[in-house]
Parts: C-alpha cells; structure tokens; sequence
C-alpha cells in the first residue's frame, strides 16, 4: 500500500449513515515501515487520506458480506 497514490477528493462524497469506506467490503488497513495506520480501497489500490473512511463514500460502495452471512455464519 505505500506506493499506492491517494484517492481523489473529488471521486468521494460526504455522507452521514453506515455506508461509509469504513464499511464496505473494499476497505482495507495496514501499517507501513514507521508503524503509521494507512487506510486504503482495494479495489481502487489507493490510499484514502486520514479521517475520509469515517465520513464518505464512493459509488463502488459495497456492503460487506456480514450483512448477508451475519457475524458468526458458521454458527447457525
């Protein structure tokens, strides 16, 4: 994820609910040399910067597949 270039502002919209990066399925985390958290889409393969991930969201938003299995699927 370091050599991947951040997302444009503008391909991201302010929303206020649980669609937000930090949901969907795309999300990813990681941490690079210095130990610092990155955020980042994997489908895209760019880094979002710090903060967007809590308070927007893209049109590739797509929910993650909790929300159709449940928490724990292998339970049931």
């Amino acid at each position: 994820m370091d050599e991947w270039e951040y997302v444009d502002a503008s391909e991201l919209q302010n929303w206020k609910g649980a669609r937000i990066c930090l949901t969907c399925q795309y999300f990813t985390y990681g941490v690079d040399a210095s130990c610092r958290t990155m955020v980042a889409c994997k489908l895209r393969q760019q880094q979002l910067q710090q903060g967007d991930h809590l308070t927007k969201r893209c049109r590739l938003w797509c929910p993650t597949w909790q929300d159709q299995a449940g928490w724990c699927p292998e339970y049931g």
